[in-house]
């Protein structure tokens, strides 16, 4: 396929290194030249939020922050960690983000990216089992073999591991490997519905490390665990309990904290709207325009978006967790990418470790 620049209005968008042109954006005809089928199909992929944000100026701002990422990929396709040099999970979270994007139209190179967690997916999928659901995610939302990377089986992981009951240590694993599931059609056993239940607090929240003492739970880990409830089917008390403490959670400006009572972080915000997102709820159509409404709000002129109006910096954490969230997508992202990075085909994959 034809690579190209993308023609969005009012964004201004640097030329790429030629060296580096496989991390170009790319944009399907259907959709590069904007026209009204087009605008269409983007405003029906953004039909979960209504006329406070307008559809084009959504997609103007994810453009800007997609651009802004992918200046930050390494040479050798990943994305930096908190060392500074490439990091496999933060690769992974990259590559689901910018996927994610493709929901209102914007098409990205992405095999650069997946050939890097290609070469470290034994280390990787064998660190936890939510390492390896992200890693198939990934794979999933690019057209890859989650059963098969490089060999490498990571789902074997998490399928094991969701058979036992918690999938990892504590709730946030459990939450990523829930989607993973999801992701890859694969059966849930009850004993993993019943850990997540088990690991519920009174107030409705889950903390990262399942603690149930009052105070402890954080919207982080409780909307992603909704994100993963729903994908698996489960909308019942569980889910409305959490979605309650969620809403109550939120700020004056729409946005939300990482606990109820601080100051509205991008992070918190972004993950507590892909819970809404999920969710589908029509009473609560305001709470994600507002949440949507602030989010946006902490995007820099840069593209990238600063943790927090306290912390006005351009941050790749909080921009990778607000460009699936200003898309419209909740986890796990679908497989609606235009296959660009094809993996060799092995006749047999074994599972990590």
């Amino acid at each position: 396929m034809q690579h190209a620049q993308l023609t969005f209005p009012n964004v201004d968008v640097p030329e790429n290194p030629t060296n580096h042109a496989n991390r170009q954006l790319f944009v399907s005809r259907q959709v590069r030249r904007l026209t009204a089928t087009g605008m269409l199909i983007v405003a029906l992929a953004l039909s979960a939020f209504s006329a406070p944000v307008a559809a084009q100026d959504q997609v103007v701002a994810v453009e800007s922050a997609v651009q802004w990422l992918l200046k930050q990929q390494m040479d050798d396709g990943g994305f930096a960690g908190f060392s500074g040099e490439s990091d496999p999970g933060a690769t992974a979270d990259a590559v689901l983000a910018l996927a994610s994007a493709n929901a209102v139209g914007i098409e990205i190179d992405l095999e650069l990216a997946m050939k890097y967690l290609e070469a470290n997916a034994l280390v990787f999928a064998q660190t936890n089992p939510g390492s390896a659901a992200k890693l198939s995610m990934a794979a999933v939302a690019t057209g890859w073999d989650p059963h098969n990377i490089d060999n490498i089986n990571p789902m074997s992981i998490v399928e094991v591991a969701s058979g036992m009951g918690m999938i990892g240590q504590g709730p946030f694993e459990h939450a990523l490997g829930l989607p993973a599931l999801a992701a890859t059609g694969t059966v849930v056993p009850e004993a993993a519905i019943e850990a997540a239940r088990g690991s519920q607090a009174e107030d409705g929240s889950w903390a990262w490390d399942g603690s149930l003492e009052p105070g402890v739970g954080d919207t982080n880990t409780t909307a992603m665990m909704v994100q993963g409830l729903i994908a698996v089917g489960v909308r019942d008390e569980m889910v409305d309990r959490a979605m309650a403490y969620l809403t109550g959670a939120v700020n004056e400006d729409g946005g939300y904290p990482y606990q109820p009572g601080a100051e509205t972080d991008s992070n918190s915000t972004a993950m507590v709207l892909q819970a809404l997102i999920a969710a589908a709820d029509p009473t609560l159509d305001e709470a994600r325009d507002a949440a949507l409404a602030a989010l946006l709000g902490l995007q820099n002129e840069s593209g990238a978006f600063a943790y927090m109006a306290s912390v006005p910096d351009d941050n790749a954490f909080a921009t990778v967790q607000a460009i699936s969230a200003a898309s419209g997508v909740a986890f796990p992202i679908p497989a609606v990418m235009t296959v660009l990075a094809t993996p060799p085909a092995d006749p047999e994959a074994t599972p990590a470790g």
